[in-house]
């Protein structure tokens, strides 16, 4: 796109202190918003289907391995005998790693700029083995997508709204059609399913040579000044994307329904397009032998596990490949926060892989931020910091601390104190107040009708609040014990909230008529609701029993990056983190972090022996 960027480590500079927030529609989701509702609606129909063993991968026909070698080997001008990869390419693959991409616009389209430049490192920072010269990292041959394509809901529209109409617009002015392409893989997330795979099919899986003309560059330009800046801002701070969100949720409702009605197709986008780059995958699920010993597999867990089908696949490729290495592209971490993470685990055992005994490096996405261990030989990484709203990393002290993680604990925990003030103030959205002052109103009504139905209603909603806090913090039950010792007096303050404004109607209502007036008390427990449900989410993540919800509230648009890699003709791979602390701003982008991983060991491989057939 332009002159290589020189990166210099990040080191450990000062994080700013404000961000700037795009100001380009779409905007970030705001996750206790409208718009985040049909995310939530998506995921709950979803996973009512997929518990009626309505799979989509029933039906999906894999390439095997060699079909898939043979159609990368098209795409990227292979030697068409070579049994790898990087056997039939004559010299080192690059590979860019982005995983959980589309969610502000203008974020997401620094993302891609940061993707599609190239770099240049000196001395330490270069490859192993290449002496204190300097190193150019150039774009990648393979773009890896790992999960979750955009948000909240991967829909063929959000897809292009939220990454590629801003990435083709980087990618438009130097686009050359008779160039060669690039190599588009991808797995899917939680969120790619939402849509039952409909956006992410209509990218990620190859065409079938019909013609069609792809989805991707926008009709008309956006425009960029500053007066459009500064409207999208004012739109952004009154919410008014939120009210424009409702009303095409609700235009889109409508649609669907005549089409049903009608017996006729919903027009949709057909062929989603990537300026560049070309598609070769089949499923969901595939499995590519890279260099000689180590393979890339992509695995695809739908909303729960990997079905009985791609447990075969994979078992079947163990025990016909010759290596012994495997980087294991998943859409869930195996380790998140420092502890075992239940779904990654299960993926690792459905793959007949163990990060203890195996030489695995687990890539995935998932976290919304960087991270990276050690395991024995294996490299456990997190790479979900490419678009989406941040995650922070481990706040509270880890007895086997990462070797790297982006953002730092200490910034981490500046954000997370940040949450109950930003909770209060609407900027994640206002479903935790609409949802408070219900339940107040109620509550306070109940309490005009005796003291005894007043009681029976106040405990029944401290019941339910109860039940609520402690599943939104303990869904994955790490620390069962201690989030309900947490839960239970916040759920006990919320649910006798109403009660305590009450008494204050009581005691002080012919001294403050403003205490008589019920839609004012009403309001007034919907903020300290707010407060107090804050104040919850930020002692959660200082005790390190939950981060997700916690900074679903911040909607956070900092810390992105991608990895780099490089992979050697001998399956080594190096690779570089690149990142930027706020991508709008004009600082960096910087060297995040730098590791290899997989250098050939001497000998037979070791794990074919413990396959078993599933």
């Amino acid at each position: 796109m332009s002159a290589p960027v020189r990166l210099a480590p990040r080191g450990d500079r000062a994080a700013p202190v404000v961000f700037r927030q795009g100001a380009t529609a779409p905007f970030g989701i705001r996750w206790y918003g409208a718009t985040s509702l049909w995310g939530h609606f998506r995921n709950l129909v979803s996973t009512a289907i997929a518990r009626e063993a309505v799979d989509a991968r029933d039906w999906m026909r894999p390439l095997s391995p060699e079909e898939l070698l043979r159609a990368v080997a098209e795409v990227l001008r292979l030697r068409a005998d070579a049994p790898t990869v990087l056997e039939g390419l004559g010299r080192p693959l690059w590979v860019d790693w982005v995983a959980d991409t589309g969610d502000d616009r203008d974020v997401s389209r620094e993302v891609g700029r940061m993707v599609f430049s190239e770099y240049t490192v000196l001395g330490d920072d270069a490859c192993e083995g290449e002496g204190e010269g300097e190193r150019v990292l150039p774009r990648g041959d393979v773009l890896l997508f790992g999960g979750d394509t955009a948000y909240p809901v991967a829909t063929a529209d959000e897809i292009f709204r939220r990454v590629l109409e801003p990435w083709n617009e980087l990618l438009e002015p130097t686009f050359d059609p008779a160039a060669p392409p690039r190599l588009l893989l991808a797995i899917p997330g939680n969120h790619d399913w939402y849509d039952g795979l409909d956006g992410f099919g209509r990218l990620f899986r190859r065409t079938a040579g019909d013609g069609l003309r792809g989805h991707g560059v926008a009709e008309e330009p956006r425009k960029k000044d500053s007066a459009s800046r500064a409207v999208g801002l004012v739109a952004r701070g009154l919410h008014l994307d939120e009210l424009g969100g409702t009303i095409s949720t609700i235009a889109g409702v409508a649609k669907t329904t005549r089409a049903l009605w009608r017996g006729t197709d919903e027009q949709r986008r057909r062929r989603l397009t990537l300026l560049g780059y070309e598609a070769v995958q089949e499923a969901s699920y595939w499995a590519l032998p890279l260099a000689p010993g180590l393979d890339l597999w992509g695995v695809d867990r739908q909303l729960g596990r990997l079905d009985y089908r791609q447990r075969s696949f994979f078992a079947s490729r163990r025990r016909h490949a010759s290596g012994d290495r495997v980087w294991l592209a998943s859409p869930d971490p195996a380790i998140a926060f420092g502890e075992p993470w239940d779904v990654g685990e299960r993926i690792l055992a459905a793959s007949g892989l163990d990060l203890s005994r195996d030489r695995v490096l687990y890539q995935c996405g998932d976290m919304h931020h960087y991270e990276r261990r050690v395991v024995g030989e294996s490299m456990h990484v997190i790479a979900g910091g490419s678009g989406a709203f941040l995650h922070g990393t481990r706040i509270v002290p880890d007895p086997s601390p990462a070797a790297a993680a982006y953002p730092s604990a200490r910034i981490s925990r500046r954000l997370a104190l940040q949450v109950p003030l930003r909770l209060v103030l609407g900027r994640a959205g206002y479903i935790m107040h609409i949802v408070a002052a219900v339940v107040g109103g109620v509550e306070l009504a109940a309490g005009g009708h005796g003291l005894v139905r007043f009681a029976v209603t106040a405990a029944v909603a401290s019941g339910a609040w109860i039940w609520a806090l402690y599943a939104i913090a303990g869904h994955h039950r790490a620390h069962p014990r201690r989030v309900l010792a947490l839960a239970f007096p916040f759920g006990l303050a919320l649910g006798l909230l109403p009660a305590g404004l009450a008494f204050l109607q009581v005691s002080f209502g012919n001294h403050l008529h403003a205490l008589t007036h019920e839609p004012l008390m009403i309001l007034v427990h919907a903020y300290a609701s707010a407060l107090l449900y804050g104040l919850f989410l930020a002692l959660c993540a200082l005790g390190g029993l939950e981060m997700q919800q916690v900074f679903t509230v911040l909607g956070h648009p900092g810390f992105k990056s991608f990895v780099r890699m490089r992979v050697a003709p001998s399956g080594t791979i190096d690779a570089w983190v690149i990142g930027k602390d706020d991508p709008l701003a004009s600082e960096g982008p910087w060297l995040v972090d730098r590791w290899t991983w997989g250098a050939p060991r001497v000998g037979p491989p070791e794990w074919t022996a413990r396959v078993r057939t599933p």
